[in-house]
């Protein structure tokens, strides 16, 4: 399983992303993520599997993404997705690289990113429930850096990394009288 965390810094304006294995780090500009961001969500959107069943691409990208997210295959460990301050400089001395360029091959098995740099590309292979995982953790970080990428992001992109039932616990107002003993 391929590991990354993203984070952002406010002095560069750019997230950067890195992967673990590689022990290779990239950074992204507002403007690759503004270009890239949209038309790769659609690609994986209309790449989910189930289509004879009738649903929406959306819909079945809305169900995969939940499981992604929540359920744990047998013998395997839960998906985590965490927040953190780790800045980039105090990461085991990955090789930094600009990203200039993203190409993705998407189905409905797998994506494959290419992340083009100046000292060659870094390729990034994925399942489909790491490519959620993957989305998931970099709209964490788009929200963190404020840049409103894209627009509109797909509904079940904006869904909270919880299971329902605790985020609707984690969303419901507390009550008044919680000062009083």
């Amino acid at each position: 399983m391929t590991t990354t965390t993203f984070g952002y810094s406010a002095t560069q304006d750019r997230i950067w992303m890195r992967v673990h294995e590689q022990d290779a780090m990239v950074w992204l500009t507002r403007r690759m993520v503004a270009n890239i961001l949209g038309p790769l969500l659609k690609a994986f959107e209309a790449a989910t599997p189930g289509e004879q069943g009738g649903a929406t691409a959306a819909t079945r990208a809305a169900i995969e993404h939940d499981l992604s997210l929540n359920e744990v295959a047998p013998g395997q460990r839960p998906a985590q997705i965490r927040s953190g301050r780790v800045l980039p400089g105090e990461q085991s001395g990955a090789q930094e690289r600009l990203c200039t360029r993203i190409t993705t091959r998407t189905n409905s098995q797998s994506v494959v990113m290419t992340f083009d740099t100046e000292t060659g590309p870094m390729l990034l292979r994925m399942s489909r429930k790491g490519t959620h995982l993957w989305f998931q953790g970099l709209v964490m970080v788009l929200r963190q850096a404020r840049w409103d990428l894209p627009e509109r992001l797909p509904e079940w992109l904006g869904a909270g990394v919880l299971p329902a039932s605790l985020q609707e616990l984690v969303n419901r107002p507390l009550p008044d009288d919680l000062d009083e003993s």
